[in-house]
C-alpha cells in the first residue's frame, strides 16, 4: 500500500513539475511579445527620504506631461522607442528644469535600454515580469525607490493615476495575439487572477 502510495505521489510531483514548466515556458513566450509591444518608463530617486521621493513623483508628472505629444501620435513600441532615443535631451531638460524648481540641484541621465521589470498591474493590465525597453530616468546617486510606469502605449496619467485607456488598449490589442491580450487583461476567464499567475511564474523563474 505504501508502494501504490509513493507512485501517486511521484506521479503527482511529475505532473505538478511538468505543469509548472509549461507555465514557465509559455510565460517566456507570452513576455517576449508583450515586451516587444510596450515602451516603459523608470525613474530611479536619489535616495529614499521623504523628499527625493516626492521630488521623484514630480519629475515623473513633468515628463509625462510634456512628452505626451511625441509619443501619442507613435505607430508601435519600436517607433515610440526611436522616438525616445532621438529626445533623450529634450528629456533630461525636462528632468533637470523640474528638479531645479524643486530646489534641488541633482544631476540627471536619460537612456533608452533594456531593463528588467517584476510583474506590474495598471488598472485592469497586468505585464508579467522581463527584460523591457525603457526610457531610465536616474536622479543624483539613483539608490532611491524606483517608480515604473508606461509610455507607449500610455498606461499612466498624471497625479499618480494609473489607468489604460480604451486608445491604449486598442494599440495592444493591435500589438499582441487574442491569447497574448486576453490574458493580460484577465479576459481568457482563468481560476487565477492574471497577476497571481504571472507572479506564481516570476517565482519560479527567480527559483530556478
Amino acid at each position: 500500500m505504501r508502494f501504490i502510495d509513493k507512485r501517486k505521489f511521484f506521479a503527482l510531483f511529475m505532473l505538478l513539475i511538468l505543469s509548472f514548466t509549461l507555465l514557465i515556458s509559455y510565460a517566456k513566450a507570452t513576455g517576449s511579445d508583450i515586451a516587444d509591444s510596450v515602451l516603459r518608463l523608470h525613474i530611479i530617486a536619489n535616495s529614499d527620504n521623504t523628499a527625493d521621493q516626492n521630488l521623484k513623483l514630480a519629475v515623473r508628472d513633468r515628463i509625462l506631461r510634456e512628452t505626451k505629444e511625441i509619443f501619442e501620435n507613435s505607430k508601435s513600441a519600436s517607433d515610440a522607442a526611436r522616438l525616445a532615443e532621438e529626445n533623450t535631451a529634450f528629456i533630461k531638460e525636462i528632468a533637470e528644469a523640474e528638479i531645479l524648481a524643486q530646489g534641488f540641484n541633482y544631476p540627471v541621465s536619460v537612456t533608452i535600454e533594456e531593463t528588467a521589470f517584476p510583474t506590474r498591474v495598471y488598472a485592469d493590465i497586468a505585464l508579467p515580469s522581463g527584460r523591457y525597453n525603457a526610457v531610465r530616468v536616474k536622479i543624483g546617486d539613483a539608490k532611491g525607490q524606483n517608480w515604473w510606469c508606461v509610455m507607449y502605449p500610455p498606461l499612466c496619467f498624471t497625479d499618480g493615476i494609473l489607468c489604460a485607456s480604451d486608445k491604449s488598449k486598442s494599440q495592444l490589442a493591435t500589438s499582441l495575439s487574442a491569447d497574448e491580450y486576453a490574458l493580460i487583461t484577465g479576459k481568457d476567464c482563468g481560476a487565477i487572477p492574471v497577476e497571481v499567475r504571472f507572479k506564481i511564474v516570476e517565482i519560479f523563474q527567480n527559483l530556478f
